[in-house]
């Protein structure tokens, strides 16, 4: 096919040429041209021309294509590493993205929990103080109302001697203190 188009395109018009300017009037005076001349001149110039295709096509036209077609292959292999590149890189971006939001979500839940145990560490620290101050308050009222029920039983035993005029034995001291004692408990005394 390559070899018609370049008989169509080569030998046709150069033999055109040639019958063109055979027919040229007679008369007139022969300008030189470039289809001026004789079979054998159009012949070697068709042999020369071809010859001259032949030796560009195996020296310049081949050499020139396969560069080109390398250089074409190598530009589609950087477009195409600079494409997977970028494939890459967005997935490192969303993986970067995911990685941000679990450290941001972490240190929230960490947080959290922080305030939580902070609050229930204050919360039984507060329950402690209260407790040991109930139990203080507890500890004050119990020898408080000791220290009152002896006081009673003094003024019972001075009262008691002031009354009798004599000193009372310890039996006698207790039993007055128990009877005092009993009597103010069911008057709804101090306790």
């Amino acid at each position: 096919m390559a070899k018609i188009a370049l008989f169509c395109i080569v030998v046709i018009p150069l033999f055109c040429g040639i019958a063109w300017a055979q027919h040229a009037p007679e008369g007139e005076a022969a300008e030189p041209s470039l289809f001026s001349g004789t079979f054998g001149d159009a012949l070697w110039t068709v042999i020369a021309f071809v010859v001259l295709l032949i030796v560009l096509g195996k020296v310049a036209w081949r050499p020139l294509l396969n560069g080109l077609n390398a250089r074409q292959g190598h530009i589609e292999q950087q477009l195409k590493s600079a494409e997977d590149s970028r494939v890459k890189a967005e997935h490192m971006l969303e993986d970067s993205k995911h990685q941000g939001l679990t450290v941001v979500r972490e240190a929230t839940e960490q947080a959290q929990r922080h305030q939580q145990q902070m609050a229930e560490k204050t919360r039984e620290e507060t329950l402690t103080i209260r407790r040991r101050a109930h139990e203080e308050i507890e500890s004050a009222r119990a020898t408080a109302m000791d220290d009152l029920w002896k006081q009673t039983g003094d003024i019972v035993l001075h009262v008691g001697s002031e009354v009798l005029g004599r000193a009372l034995t310890a039996q006698d001291n207790q039993r007055l203190i128990d009877e005092a004692v009993a009597r103010i408990r069911q008057n709804g005394g101090l306790e």
